[in-house]
């Protein structure tokens, strides 16, 4: 999904490395960096009986490779995970489109708040470009991710709570 006020920023939003979480979910896999990233919601069915050497050694670098869009899949992932994400996060269920359609709306209207008020503030139009990597995990979480690319929950960008993180974000890209 994009966002585009006028030619002077832009902000994208899409998957932020779901099918890893899944994959950390199902397998139950736990690094430091797999434990600070909520569980997805819905939960996600353990899966028992699979082994994957070296994965869990692995899964931090997968992730951050998926979060900032240089992912390549590892080798030895079974195809039956690929599968069972596939029939978890069905895009075409009647709640992952409710879901995306509030997420649009609501954060659109947090989005356009925040730059609105900005522009006000600081007198001029807003230059800048922003990616929302949004992921379906509990609770309201916000991470950043690189300069110009953050982490979001969807239960957070369906919350008011999102501008103060947002209008930070924007307000140093913005400079």
């Amino acid at each position: 999904m994009n966002f585009t006020e006028d030619s002077t920023w832009v902000i994208s939003s899409g998957d932020g490395g779901t099918f890893p979480l899944f994959v950390r979910d199902a397998l139950g896999i736990s690094t430091p960096m797999a434990d600070s990233i909520p569980r997805l919601a819905p939960p996600v069915p353990r899966l028992t009986g699979v082994e994957v050497p070296g994965l869990a050694q692995g899964w931090d670098r997968w992730w951050l490779e998926c979060a900032t869009g240089s992912s390549h899949e590892p080798v030895g992932v079974p195809n039956h995970l690929r599968a069972a994400y596939t029939r978890w996060s069905d895009p075409r269920s009647l709640q992952s489109t409710y879901i995306r359609d509030e997420v649009r709306r609501t954060f659109s209207a947090s989005l356009h708040e925040v730059v609105t008020e900005l522009q006000e503030e600081l007198g001029r139009q807003l230059v800048f470009s922003l990616d929302v990597l949004q992921i379906p995990v509990e609770g309201q979480f916000w991470r950043r991710l690189q300069r110009d690319r953050v982490l979001v929950s969807e239960e957070l960008l369906l919350s008011r709570n999102v501008i103060a993180p947002l209008e930070s974000v924007i307000r140093e890209l913005a400079q």
